[in-house]
């Protein structure tokens, strides 16, 4: 699965480039730090899904996932984000993300939603999901991981 970051940190993309890059099966194809980049970049290199902030030094995150639904409609998109608000989570879900994990989650969860959405499902992690009780994501079911 080829993966794509896009996070105005480059501490969080390096991060998240070396998480990912010990996940078999995973493979980061390129990073942008703002929408315009983002948008060029991911209808060039055509990845599998893009991890995506909502907060950009420049542009919006809501508003690329917004563009990418409708010019990509096949790519997969995971939030990664600061905002836990339930009204972010609902805006990007509503936007067309598949699946929302807090940064204050950490990385780990970023792979169990990879994971999940990689399987087609739609990932809120457990504590977003018990932030806003009934949410589903408008494509489908709400997925959490298993218990260990």
């Amino acid at each position: 699965m080829r993966l794509f970051l896009v996070d105005d940190e480059m501490i969080v993309r390096r991060g998240l480039r070396f998480l990912l890059s010990s996940e078999p099966g995973l493979a980061v194809c390129g990073e942008a730090d703002n929408e315009h980049d983002a948008l060029e970049e991911i209808l060039a290199l055509q990845p599998d899904l893009a991890v995506v902030d909502l907060t950009l030094k420049l542009g919006d995150g809501l508003a690329l996932i917004k563009q990418l639904h409708q010019l990509r409609p096949a790519l997969r998109i995971l939030v990664f984000s600061m905002h836990e608000q339930v009204h972010f989570v609902t805006a990007a879900l509503a936007a067309g993300a598949h699946g929302y994990v807090t940064k204050e989650e950490g990385a780990e969860r970023v792979l169990e939603a990879i994971r999940v959405i990689r399987n087609g499902g739609y990932y809120l992690s457990e504590q977003t999901a018990a932030k806003t009780p009934g949410l589903v994501p408008r494509h489908g079911p709400r997925r959490r991981p298993r218990a260990s």
